[in-house]
């Protein structure tokens, strides 16, 4: 007997597939990868506060925000040997990998920059877990309950459109943002 939960999970998701799929500019062109990469990686990952493709280093760049001043080396001694050890399990060579730290009045800006070949959808899970394990209570973000079945989508369209992107680049910088609850994409 077939399982109408489970058909019926996949129906919607094959149907937000879709609806992903068929997105489009108002000029008539295709939504790129590129664009439903950082949309889909600030709808699953709420901490993240931008998500900015960087066409020259092929790279994307996390940005998060901490209600306090940080020093930079505090950062790089949790994360640089997380992400390391994590290459090394999965047999892959981080080509960029940066962290830079601004403090302007009581809040630092963290910006994690890492190339796109060697990026997977774990990963990206990863730095944002170690970055809410470490600094939980002064994290500035916006509390966003995504329901499992949607959390697991968005995971897997990281994952389609990461694989895609590594392999056709993105013709031009985007960047992607929060705003009042919405998710807004930039072109340059």
């Amino acid at each position: 007997m077939p399982n109408s939960c489970h058909d019926k999970d996949m129906e919607q998701r094959g149907l937000k597939t879709r609806m992903y799929n068929n997105l489009q500019y108002k000029d008539g062109g295709r939504v790129q990868d590129g664009v439903g990469l950082i949309t889909s990686i600030l709808l699953r990952y709420s901490e993240v506060g931008s998500v900015q493709y960087w066409r020259e280093q092929h790279a994307l760049k996390f940005t998060f925000m901490l209600k306090q001043h940080l020093e930079l080396a505090a950062l790089q001694e949790d994360l640089r040997p997380a992400l390391e050890f994590f290459h090394q399990l999965e047999g892959r060579n981080m080509r960029v990998f940066d962290i830079i730290c601004r403090s302007e009045e009581n809040v630092c800006v963290i910006t994690i920059t890492r190339d796109v070949d060697s990026l997977t959808q774990r990963e990206v899970g990863l730095i944002v877990e170690l970055i809410k394990r470490k600094y939980r209570k002064k994290l500035v973000y916006d509390e966003i309950n995504l329901p499992e079945d949607e959390q697991i989508f968005q995971e897997e369209m990281i994952g389609q459109m990461l694989s895609s992107i590594q392999s056709h680049d993105v013709d031009k910088s985007i960047v992607a943002l929060r705003e009042e609850g919405r998710v807004l994409v930039f072109k340059s």
